[in-house]
């Protein structure tokens, strides 16, 4: 069966195949992040898995990677470590690239699951 689930770290809805009770994890395909089921009834809510910041982004680049066929530079480290250190200065994982913290800037950002990265070779 396929479900239509919005993510609410990236802000746009993935299909789903299979079935889905409340607690089950799932991988959003956009984004790479790991979703908890809340609720299916009228509609299906899922919610951040939440763990500690560090494990987050890093499990959420890997499944992004791993999603797209990506492969991280010798500047991963450096990079995860911004994406932490804006998480604990701002509440998000916002792009250590961009100064404007705004949804858009979201790790993955917008431009990098438009992507942006087949496009320059690179994220920016």
């Amino acid at each position: 069966m396929k479900h239509k689930i919005y993510c609410p770290v990236c802000r746009i809805s993935f299909i789903h195949r299979g079935e889905l009770e409340p607690g089950q994890e799932v991988l959003c395909t956009v984004c790479g992040a790991e979703l908890k089921i809340k609720e299916l009834d009228p509609e299906i809510k899922a919610s951040r898995y939440i763990e500690d910041p560090e494990t987050e982004i890093r499990r959420r680049s890997e499944n992004f990677a791993r999603l797209r066929g990506y492969t991280f530079n010798e500047d991963k480290e450096l990079v995860l470590e911004g994406l932490v250190d804006k998480h604990r200065l701002y509440g998000d994982f916002y792009c250590p690239c961009r100064f404007e913290n705004i949804p858009e800037n979201v790790c993955p950002c917008l431009e990098t699951r438009m992507n942006e990265v087949r496009k320059m070779g690179h994220c920016y």
